[in-house]
């Protein structure tokens, strides 16, 4: 008795599992449409969402050339039904096969965007829809567009259409439902007015699939939606918002001139084939989280207004950016973007796309910025390689300052603290005077700054000695020509520095605390205590007589050989001759940049030491300059750059 038991389970439920399991269960709950049937839904109409809805769903609707007599009673009924109804009816296909052609222009009303052509049936408030559309507000000399308005919301939820499947021009006055339906031939919905929702959350699209010049005025999801043919939105416009979050693209995807309103989702999309953006515009954010571009992908000539979001996206092919337009400088969000193929490369506007590229953290993102680096350099995009490396010392020195902050007081005077103050202020100066060796300008005005203030500190302390008893000071026509010269080089540079660096206020004050604290303090003291020496009233600076040329003098040090022989070369400054204070601009020049026109130094006998003191701390600030400007060159000029940062 229990093994009889035991077989009949068995066989029931094996029985089950073949029935369910079977691919034409889903058409054994659908029943074939009658023109009897047809006659009774349509005369007894379902309230679904508040609305009077005509129900076809569960039905196998035979639309082929083989049943032509029932394809144009269908048309026909269906038709005569919504369009002369005084309210709104809704059409529900889901969980329908549609065997056949399905085309909506054979359910709307054919008219063009005119308000005297508009059919004297529309509501007033579908009135309203359909003047508000851009095209009906043309010119009126203007070629007039012809739609098909379609008054009922449809329902294609979970329908399979095995024909092609025609909606073009339709004006769809309510929302569009094709939840989870597989259309298996290709589909037309060009020039398409979406004046209500539509989602195609889930659908199939077996072949190619036309949106182009298509009108969504109201938020469509492509949720999880299969674009197994091409997919082609060429000049179409979005709104609203547009989702096409876990989308798959298997063929090309076209959004050529297409225009985005409001926020865009293209997050965790599969893009197996081409993608197309060029010439479109992106008026508020998109996101391309986490999705994957096997081939390349074009925003030529795009225009984004707000952020794309390029976080956590996978680059097997190119992406291009050339003339693409950005409104902000934080425009592109590469956190944790990967190059996951040999030829994957980013490319763009030289000097242009790096500086919009950015992140909010370094950690976790080292890998993506050098990857981006190296690409730029290996298409000898140095200023964009540059742009990335600068934010990447940037994001250090904020990764800096937070472990200073964090770390307890009692650690203050530990070696590793120590150090990390060390790096962190070295860091910062690079930052601010050069960009981290990334921007000339801004150090070229540095060092303009720097001559400049030199050289007037020079002449003060050298012809402006005392007062009494007997005065030792500069005519009013040097000290003219000095402030003039010396406001019009500061000025000079600092407006290379305003115009050059990211906040040229904190460069400016950085500048300050290197030039201004120890040569003021050096001269206050000077002047504190007075002068009493020999060669009072003969100059500091001496000047060789013997060559009168433009040189280098990287390896002369500001103090003349104490060798007699080289003594008698010398000769002090005249302070008579009328062009004297452009020795001192010479001698700042020489003693900082280590370039001039005369051999200007400083004399060793009879003068105090703070004066040598300020010589040489502008000599050893003019070292460090030039370290820091041939290496700004070597990362800046595209041949040099090659050349020491090839790998």
């Amino acid at each position: 008795m229990f093994f009889l038991r035991y077989c009949f389970f068995i066989l029931i439920l094996w029985l089950s599992l073949f029935i369910f399991a079977s691919p034409s269960f889903a058409d054994a709950e659908r029943i074939p449409l009658t023109l009897d049937l047809l006659q009774e839904r349509l005369n007894s109409p379902q309230i679904e969402e508040g609305i009077s809805t005509i129900d076809l769903s569960h039905f196998v609707i035979d639309l082929t050339p083989e049943n032509r007599e029932f394809r144009e009673e269908f048309y026909q009924q269906l038709q005569s039904r919504l369009n002369r109804s005084d309210q709104v009816i809704g059409l529900d296909f889901s969980n329908g096969l549609i065997q056949g052609d399905f085309i909506t222009s054979r359910l709307g009303l054919r008219t063009v965007l005119s308000s005297e052509a508009l059919p004297q049936i529309l509501t007033e408030i579908e009135t309203k829809i359909v003047t508000a559309d851009e095209q009906f507000s043309s010119n009126p000399g203007d070629i007039l567009t012809s739609v098909i308005l379609l008054r009922s919301s449809v329902k294609l939820n979970d329908t399979l259409i095995t024909g092609k499947a025609d909606f073009r021009g339709t004006f769809f006055l309510q929302k569009l439902e094709a939840k989870q339906a597989k259309f298996t031939q290709e589909i037309d919905f060009s020039q398409c007015h979406f004046a209500r929702t539509s989602d195609f959350s889930q659908a199939v699209f077996g072949r190619d699939v036309n949106f182009n010049l298509a009108n969504f005025r109201k938020k469509v999801k492509f949720i999880q939606t299969t674009f197994q043919g091409e997919a082609n939105f060429i000049r179409s416009q979005f709104q609203e918002e547009a989702d096409f979050s876990q989308a798959e693209f298997i063929k090309i995807a076209n959004f050529q001139h297409s225009l985005w309103s409001e926020y865009v989702n293209f997050s965790n999309i599969n893009w197996r084939d081409r993608v197309i953006f060029s010439n479109s515009i992106f008026s508020e954010s998109v996101s391309f989280l986490n999705s994957t571009f096997e081939k390349s992908i074009s925003f030529r000539k795009t225009y984004f207004r707000v952020l794309l979001s390029l976080k956590d996206i996978k680059i097997l092919g190119t992406m291009d950016f050339s003339n693409a337009e950005f409104f902000r400088v934080r425009g592109v969000n590469i956190s944790g973007l990967a190059f996951e193929s040999d030829g994957a490369k980013i490319f763009g506007d030289t000097g242009s796309i790096g500086r919009v590229m950015y992140l909010n953290n370094l950690e976790g993102n080292e890998t993506v910025l050098r990857n981006l680096i190296q690409n730029f350099r290996k298409l000898e995009q140095i200023p964009d390689a540059n742009q990335l490396d600068y934010k990447t010392q940037k994001l250090k020195q904020e990764q800096l300052i937070t472990q200073l902050i964090k770390n307890p007081y009692l650690q203050i005077f530990r070696l590793t603290f120590i150090k990390l103050i060390i790096h962190f202020v070295f860091l910062s100066i690079l930052l601010l005077l050069s960009d981290y060796g990334t921007n000339f300008n801004l150090i070229f005005g540095v060092g303009l700054i720097n001559i400049g203030y030199f050289g007037v500190l020079f002449w003060l302390v050298d012809r402006w000695r005392r007062r009494l008893p007997n005065p030792i000071l500069p005519n009013q026509y040097d000290i003219i020509c000095m402030l003039i010269s010396g406001l019009l080089l500061i000025g000079m540079g600092t407006v290379e520095i305003v115009n050059a660096a990211e906040n040229y206020i904190i460069t400016l004050i950085c500048l300050g605390l290197i030039l201004v604290p120890i040569p003021i303090a050096l001269l206050g003291r000077i002047y504190q205590g007075g002068r009493y020496h020999d060669l009072m009233e003969s100059s500091y600076f001496v000047m060789d007589g013997a060559l009168r040329q433009l040189q280098l003098l990287i390896v002369r040090l500001p103090i003349i050989p104490e060798f007699h022989f080289f003594r008698d070369r010398y000769t002090p400054l005249v302070w008579e001759r009328r062009w004297n204070w452009l020795n001192y601009y010479d001698f700042s020049l020489n003693n900082f940049l280590k370039l001039g026109f005369n051999d200007i130094r400083l004399r060793d006998q009879h003068i105090p030491g703070l004066i040598t003191t300020l010589v040489w701390y502008q000599w050893s600030l003019g070292i460090l300059y030039i370290v820091l400007l041939l290496w700004t060159l070597s990362r800046t000029i595209p041949g040099l750059n090659v050349l020491i940062y090839l790998k």
